[in-house]
């Protein structure tokens, strides 16, 4: 009897390796982008949400029950029952912008209650890889979610030893704020945690900030989050927890206090918001499939313009001709108007030439020239017999070597086709040749082609 052995992996080992695997790949891939050249490599760096973050003209804060325009100063106070309900708080963002003019892009930072935070140790792994390795693990990181989640994690130098912070907070929230905002004539660009709004030009933040309900400690270094800690003001009532809460968020030597007194600091120093802290914007997918759909709409017209440009390039050549073409039509008009006159000429010379062609070019034969040039090649020899008909001279006569007769008489320009027309007998010979001035055959040809 066998027995067969079952080994169950957990879901947590099942994470672990799906992680492992995960980054084993991103590291292969970064490897890759790499090699490539500086141009193709930048289309890997999200192209859309930089495009996005250029678009923002305001930034709107929800601190306790208000909602802040940084930029105007204005004020809306929520409705409290329904709090930071999506619909509520788009309709309070509106008021706020009561002097913009259009659809405006909004940045919105929300309260840290509004995220969830993991600790991660991952050390040498670059962001995306740290991100997939995370999103892989999200069901056993925070297992009492059970809606998808949208994770912002930056990581901190491997030199440091520091652990990193994972920021979370759920795609259904994003969703539901972007379509709020887009039925108030709002484009919610990206959300944001608030307090990263205070870090400086260097990505670097020590600060508590404290609300009406809860207090969070927050500490980045070059851009990285490395703490986070939240507690609820309830709970500083108990001696025990407050403690423990001075004891984590360490000494107050550099630290801010921000406090809902002093709350305009968010305002009055959001503009030193720098590319450190936007590693922890958080992109509505909405917002990111418009933008796509919008930069798709400009590659196609760009793709258009361009494909114009190359037909019109291909075309040059044709143009060209073209235009050559007319200007020697042209010339040839002033040519044919400068010419008439003597094509009126050449025509009669023409009609005169085909009316009278038939007795101006009849072949002349020169019987004297023909003979003075017979007695000067067959001298000192005689001839006994001679006959002429257009052009074909027959010749007889006695010579103690016809030979070279016939040789003499071949090699004289004005004979031609010379043969002996019978054979010799003795010192006779018979010999046929015509004169190469006359062509009777031709002349025949083109006046009586049917004869």
């Amino acid at each position: 009897m066998k027995v067969r052995t079952v080994s169950l992996i957990t879901r947590s080992e099942k994470s672990t390796i799906m992680a492992s695997i995960a980054i084993n790949l991103n590291q292969w891939r970064d490897t890759l982008k790499n090699r490539l050249a500086l141009g193709i490599r930048a289309a890997f760096d999200g192209g859309s949400k930089r495009e996005l973050l250029k678009q923002i003209d305001v930034t709107l804060l929800v601190f306790n029950d208000r909602v802040v325009n940084l930029e105007s100063g204005q004020q809306v106070s929520l409705d409290k029952e329904d709090g930071l309900a999506e619909e509520n708080l788009a309709r309070a963002c509106a008021q706020t912008l009561t002097n913009e003019s259009g659809e405006s892009s909004i940045l919105l930072l929300l309260p840290p209650v509004e995220f969830a935070a993991t600790t991660v140790t991952m050390p040498g792994l670059n962001k995306e890889a740290l991100m997939s390795a995370l999103q892989l693990q999200a069901d056993s990181l925070l297992p009492s979610f059970n809606e998808k989640l949208v994770l912002a994690v930056y990581p901190s130098d491997s030199e440091t030893g520091q652990a990193d912070i994972a920021l979370w907070i759920t795609e259904s929230r994003l969703e539901n704020l972007f379509q709020a905002f887009a039925s108030n004539q709002m484009f919610l660009t990206s959300v944001m945690p608030r307090p990263l709004a205070l870090a400086n030009e260097l990505g670097n933040l020590n600060l508590v900030e404290s609300d009406n309900g809860t207090m969070t400690a927050v500490v980045m270094d070059n851009g990285a989050l490395t703490k986070w800690l939240q507690i609820d003001k309830s709970d500083l009532d108990q001696e025990i927890f407050s403690k423990q809460w001075q004891q984590s968020i360490g000494p107050a030597e550099g630290r801010t206090e921000l406090s809902s007194e002093n709350a305009r600091d968010f305002y009055q120093q959001s503009a030193t918001i720098e590319s450190a802290s936007r590693e922890y914007y958080f992109f509505p997918g909405s917002a990111l499939h418009a933008k796509r759909q919008l930069e798709k709409g400009k590659r196609l017209i760009l793709g258009v313009v361009a494909m114009a440009i190359v037909v019109f390039i291909s075309t040059l050549p044709f143009l060209a001709q073209s235009f050559e073409k007319r200007r020697l039509e042209s010339n040839l008009d002033s040519q044919r108007v400068l010419s008439q006159s003597a094509r009126e000429d050449r025509t009669v010379v023409q009609d005169f030439e085909r009316e009278w062609g038939l007795i101006n070019d009849f072949p002349q034969q020169d019987v004297r020239q023909a003979m003075f040039t017979l007695q000067n090649v067959l001298s000192p020899d005689q001839l006994t017999s001679l006959e002429l008909s257009q052009g074909l001279i027959q010749i007889e006569g006695e010579s103690e070597d016809p030979q070279a007769i016939l040789q003499r008489l071949e090699q004289h320009p004005l004979f031609t086709e010379v043969i002996f027309s019978r054979a010799t007998n003795n010192s006779r010979y018979y010999i046929d040749l015509r004169l190469s001035t006359v062509n009777f055959e031709g002349y025949m040809v083109r006046y009586f082609p049917d004869s």
